[in-house]
């Protein structure tokens, strides 16, 4: 297997996914009747807001991601990280099952894609770029 790794022009930190907001997106932490409003999720771990501190740094815990009434993904280990300045708290996921993993994953492409769209449709101009190809045999 080959070891690949690169960087891409611009990137900077220490980020190990890329990470999407969602909007109405929270945490319920197992036992804890509170939810979280979640800043923002990568299939690594998450950001949320907890203005009161409720969390201790290295505080391990199991976690269910949530839009309204509907629970997406549950039972999600987590591990706190860090804390960061407004009340964030950076949350570590720890060893994911396949169909978490699964999950996650499916949810941040989704954001992704929907994204893309959004922004394709508020620019409203066909891209030519978008209808190029390097095959010889199909026409631009």
């Amino acid at each position: 297997m080959m070891d690949v790794t690169f960087q891409l022009e611009g990137e900077v930190g220490k980020r190990s996914a890329h990470r999407e907001r969602v909007q109405g997106l929270v945490a319920r932490l197992d036992g804890d009747a509170a939810r979280y409003v979640v800043h923002d999720v990568s299939a690594s771990g998450l950001a949320l807001v907890d203005p009161e501190g409720r969390l201790a740094l290295g505080q391990s815990c199991r976690l269910a991601l949530c839009i309204g009434p509907r629970e997406l993904i549950a039972g999600l280990p987590a591990t706190l990280a860090r804390r960061a300045e407004g009340g964030l708290a950076g949350l570590a996921f720890g060893e994911l099952t396949l169909r978490q993993e699964a999950w996650l994953d499916k949810l941040i492409l989704e954001i992704q894609k929907r994204r893309i769209d959004l922004r394709k449709s508020r620019e409203g101009v066909e891209n030519p770029e978008d209808k190029k190809t390097d095959r010889v045999d199909e026409k631009t």
